[in-house]
């Protein structure tokens, strides 16, 4: 009989640690609000939004120009550097040259940056983009605490 209880409750403590477990996995965190920021520099403006995706979040950015004549703007890949909860700029990538014109919107990834949910609890994203302009180096930086929920 005791034999019996004790083969029992360790199918019981099994299953409900599998549960916890699987609960625990399965439980994800949202951004709190849709965040949006402009931040000026010269005549150039670094538009970044962050917001909820089916996988975590998503962060949109690009560079508009707002200046009054055709200009070349000069990089290394990436244009904007992201990182979450370090302060971390990497431009290593291939020298790139780009002709904006009054009003153009530079988006040199097309597509969203993707991340997993963080855990619940503020966070800090750390944006750069650094260019050249009119051979004078640009570095426009944006620095946004994140809440999750």
């Amino acid at each position: 009989m005791i034999k019996r209880l004790v083969i029992m409750a360790i199918i019981l403590l099994a299953f409900g640690s599998t549960t916890v477990i699987w609960l625990d996995s399965t439980k994800t965190t949202t951004l709190a609000e849709t965040v949006s920021i402009d931040q000026k520099e010269n005549d150039f403006i670094l538009h970044m939004r962050i917001e909820n995706s089916d996988e975590g979040f998503r962060i949109l950015h690009s560079l508009e120009y707002v200046g009054a004549e055709q200009v070349t703007i000069e990089h290394r890949t990436p244009l904007t550097s992201i990182s979450i909860n370090t302060d971390t700029s990497d431009f290593t990538g291939s020298p790139v040259s780009k002709i904006l014109e009054p009003g153009d919107i530079y988006r040199p990834h097309k597509s969203a940056i993707i991340e997993e949910s963080l855990e619940e609890g503020t966070h800090k994203v750390y944006m750069n983009c650094q260019f050249y302009y009119k051979e004078e180096q640009i570095n426009i930086k944006i620095e946004k605490d994140i809440e999750f929920q």
